[in-house]
């Protein structure tokens, strides 16, 4: 199955200084999100910040 963007619960970016970044959006229980930011370290993802999110729309 082919994931599109609109089914995506998040992005991966690479800026064109330094290593690539992720945003994820991840569903809590009581219906908001957890907000997770994520910086590639050249091994795996090191989380660098997260924060509930109650409201999301797309712009």
């Amino acid at each position: 199955m082919t994931q599109s963007v609109a089914d995506a619960k998040g992005f991966v970016w690479e800026p064109v200084r330094g290593p690539k970044r992720k945003i994820e959006f991840e569903p809590r229980s009581d219906g908001s999100f957890e907000r997770v930011e994520a910086v590639w370290n050249g091994c795996r993802w090191r989380v660098t910040g997260r924060e509930v999110v109650t409201t999301m729309r797309r712009i």
